[in-house]
């Protein structure tokens, strides 16, 4: 859904005369301009008279267009009413109802005590004038029309008005609206005061909807030298309020996504939808990630998931989705594997890496001492521990079916290893498991020393020698001499990054 939000000026609106002149409601014969205004109160037989008795402040935009306004709601016909800078607009992104639009009509309606001369300048009727036009023309479009009944010179009245106006219009909006609209504004032609505060409120907007601006290209000269009609906008500009502020914000959400608070980036990117929907989407699958929740990540990123959207589709080679495919395929296979099972904890590396970026050295441990533990219990498994008696006795018991603990499962593998209990790496097992007891059991916080020497790594260490060196424990424990292969989750936590360079 998307709406169009238009505040209106005078010089939007013009009128097919008689003689087939387009006379402006804006054009008063100032400013070398044609005395469009006086022609047109001639044009429907009206004086044009003054408000006060000095004759200081004529009868101007407000009194001829609730005149010309109910003529063409008398005769049930608005096709005279020619729209001077938002014709091209609505012919190009509104004309055709593929999908839920409405155009808003913004004009200005003050308080008389406003003084003669800017009452007699209201758009109201005018903007009533555009809403029957476009409605004619454009049957299948919701038209609405804003009347703004505050001083425009009163600065907080008319950013409160606005506030409250778009708080009110976003709260009525259909439920299956939401992450799917979209605001377009077109200010142009109407007091400076009504638009920026428009404006002001459309860039807080934007943090949380696509927003543009959509600047029509004003015609010059805007009347014709030959009869002085005045003339059409033939074009217009639609700037992204987001792609204005993008590089500003790219910073921010890839520092975001660098320390893996994908919830943040996800909020950051809400503004961007529309050029960056894809990492958008990714932000919000790699967030159930770092929940632990690698097995709804990975149904998230196959099948119909985000490697088959669109927005996808549009922003990566095939032969890229094609080997993100096959991963998550190999990590969900329709049977588990025991290769599927070990694919899927090795994932959790990726954790381990955003933990030590954001200098959490404990949340980095417990997830290093998990992922130990996840792949103990596998070779375990695997290779049938329990049958064997490497367990120790009592899981031979019939009945007895429970899972080992850490500290069973490493005094196992030192037992299949054929370790002694003073080998170097079975006392960093054994210290890990202490480590683990020490957080979980009595609040114990690991330190960054403490860290880097399970990871055999110097104190001044950075993270990713860190992370290395942890990894390297877990390839000594699986009896692997190579890495295990890029995980998905870490595949695409690159690529993301990738993107926001």
């Amino acid at each position: 859904m998307k709406t169009l939000i238009i505040t209106v000026g005078n010089r939007q609106v013009g009128w097919q005369c008689n003689d087939g002149i387009v006379r402006s409601f804006g054009a008063d014969g100032s400013r070398k301009e044609p005395p469009h205004l006086d022609e047109l109160y001639r044009e429907f037989g009206v004086e044009r008279g003054c408000y006060d008795s000095e004759g200081k402040y004529r009868y101007n935009v407000r009194y001829l267009s609730e005149i010309v306004h109910q003529h063409c709601q008398a005769k049930n016909d608005f096709s005279r009413v020619v729209l001077l800078l938002d014709e091209k607009i609505l012919a190009e992104h509104y004309a055709t109802p593929t999908e839920a639009a409405e155009v808003i009509l913004w004009g200005t309606d003050q308080p008389e005590s406003v003084g003669w001369q800017f009452y007699a300048m209201d758009t109201c009727w005018l903007a009533k004038l555009m809403a029957g036009a476009i409605q004619q023309r454009y049957p299948h479009l919701k038209v609405t029309v804003w009347d703004c009944p505050v001083d425009v010179n009163d600065k907080q009245a008319l950013w409160d008005l606005t506030e409250k106006q778009l708080e009110q219009y976003i709260e009525s909006l259909p439920e299956n609206a939401a992450g799917h609209w979209q605001l377009q504004i077109q200010t142009k032609g109407s007091v400076p005061q009504i638009a920026d505060a428009l404006n002001l409120i459309a860039a807080v907007l934007m943090r949380q909807y696509p927003v543009s601006k959509i600047i029509p290209t004003e015609p010059k000269p805007f009347f014709d030298s030959s009869n002085q009609s005045a003339r059409s906008a033939e074009s217009f500009e639609v700037v992204s309020l987001g792609e204005v502020f993008w590089p500003l914000e790219r910073q921010r959400i890839a520092t975001a996504w660098k320390r893996g608070d994908f919830t943040a980036a996800k909020v950051l990117l809400e503004a961007h939808r529309d050029r960056h929907e894809a990492l958008y989407q990714l932000a919000d699958r790699l967030a159930i990630a770092t929940n632990w929740s690698i097995q709804d990540f990975l149904k998230g990123i196959q099948g119909e998931g985000w490697l088959d959207q669109k927005p996808t589709r549009t922003v990566t080679h095939k032969a890229q989705r094609q080997q993100w495919c096959e991963a998550t395929v190999n990590r969900c296979p329709n049977s588990e594997t025991a290769t599927s099972k070990f694919l899927k904890i090795w994932e959790f590396e990726l954790l381990i890496d955003l933990s030590l970026q954001q200098e959490n050295y404990t949340l980095a441990f417990m997830q290093f001492a998990q992922m130990l533990e996840r792949l103990l219990f596998w070779r375990s498994e695997k290779e049938d521990w329990r049958t064997q008696g490497h367990l120790g006795e009592e899981f031979l018991q019939e009945g007895n079916y429970r899972d080992p603990t850490l500290g069973i499962l490493w005094r196992a593998w030192a037992k299949v290893e054929q370790r002694s209990p003073d080998d170097s790496f079975v006392k960093k097992l054994a210290n890990v498991n202490e480590y683990r007891n020490g957080v979980v059991h009595r609040n114990r916080a690991i330190s960054r020393k403490e860290l880097t020497q399970l990871a055999d790594v110097s104190l001044e260490a950075d993270p990713a020698e860190i992370h290395q060196g942890l990894l390297n424990v877990l390839c000594q424990v699986l009896h692997q001499k190579q890495m295990p292969e890029k995980g998905v989750a870490r595949s695409l936590y690159e690529w993301g990054l990738e993107q926001l360079k």
